[in-house]
């Protein structure tokens, strides 16, 4: 069935864009975090956060802040000119903002992260870093009203342990979408098995949900693998274990470095089949892009990208219009 018919929901990684949320990075929010589970951060960021946790961006680095908000917000610009409907969070004010984070730790730069969009189902995540919890009370507003007005169906994952030690963690840079079968990454570092076997409870039957293996210092699925539309996809062989999902194996890949994927050259911004939005920073990734006959916006993203999250990162899909079979 097409997701359009209710108004809400995604099938594909790829279908046409008609509704989003994007992120928001109000420069004096941005507080730096630190957490154990953060081995994922490349070490220079990673000193920086060690350093830092608890205080304001701002305060240290005042370019970074403003470009942060200023690259969210242009996204967020562009987007809307394409004719996508776009919602934002609603900024965090106490007690929300310090819930998990004594001193507001975090942003809300990523929402892809903290909800998952399949099908009709939009769910509440459950994110191994301690400080992203409360990233849901921002998005709520924006999935109260999918559900009271389109239909959609609310779930929460249980929250992990706060120790990072018992899930189910399920975090949405992990989760990819190819129709019915829903392709969920575990590194050690986000989701887990318990968050896989969840899912697959709740979807039922007509989904596979399979798990892919990756080292142990990647974050996300979307940090190296992007279905750009159907037979093209962008992958970081190196961050594999076993390789791709069998259904993915005889696609067209663009294969990037795991330095291209640590500049998060396969997340981007989906708007239509033949059509992204890409980072700017990855000229080798749009020129084999547009050699393939895509349409590619770049954009410059290097600030949140800075951080660790890229343009996928960024956007969650409300809408996409494509068919389920």
């Amino acid at each position: 069935m097409p997701a359009s018919s209710a108004g809400f929901g995604a099938h594909h990684e790829w279908g046409t864009l008609r509704e989003v949320v994007i992120g928001i990075s109000p420069a004096e929010d941005f507080v730096i975090f630190e957490e154990e589970s953060m081995r994922w951060m490349v070490e220079d960021v990673r000193d920086f956060c060690r350093r830092n946790a608890g205080r304001r961006l701002i305060d240290i680095d005042a370019d970074w802040a403003k470009r942060c908000e200023r690259q969210v917000d242009a996204l967020a610009e562009l987007v809307a000119r394409e004719g996508v409907v776009v919602h934002r969070p609603e900024r965090l004010r106490d007690p929300e903002r310090t819930f998990l984070a004594p001193n507001g730790e975090g942003a809300q730069i990523f929402p892809r992260d903290g909800m998952i969009v399949i099908a009709d189902h939009v769910i509440d995540a459950s994110l191994r870093l301690l400080c992203r919890q409360r990233e849901r009370y921002g998005l709520r507003p924006v999935i109260q009203q999918m559900v009271q007005q389109r239909g959609a169906r609310w779930s929460s994952v249980p929250l992990g342990s706060p120790g990072c030690v018992d899930g189910p963690f399920l975090e949405g840079g992990d989760v990819l979408l190819n129709g019915r079968e829903i392709y969920v990454a575990i590194s050690g570092c986000a989701s887990d098995l318990a968050g896989i076997d969840w899912l697959q409870a709740l979807l039922g039957d007509g989904y596979r949900v399979i798990p892919v293996a990756l080292k142990s210092n990647v974050l996300h699925l979307d940090c190296c693998l992007s279905l750009v539309k159907p037979g093209l996809l962008i992958w970081c062989p190196e961050k594999f274990i076993d390789g791709l999902p069998n259904a993915l194996r005889d696609w067209d890949k663009i294969a990037v470095s795991a330095a291209e994927a640590n500049l998060l050259a396969t997340n981007a911004l989906i708007l239509e089949p033949g059509r992204v939005v890409v980072d700017s920073g990855n000229p080798r990734a749009i020129g084999e892009l547009r050699q393939r006959g895509i349409d590619v916006i770049p954009i410059d993203f290097d600030g949140p990208i800075g951080y660790g999250g890229g343009l996928r990162c960024a956007h969650h899909p409300l809408l996409r219009e494509s068919v389920l079979h």
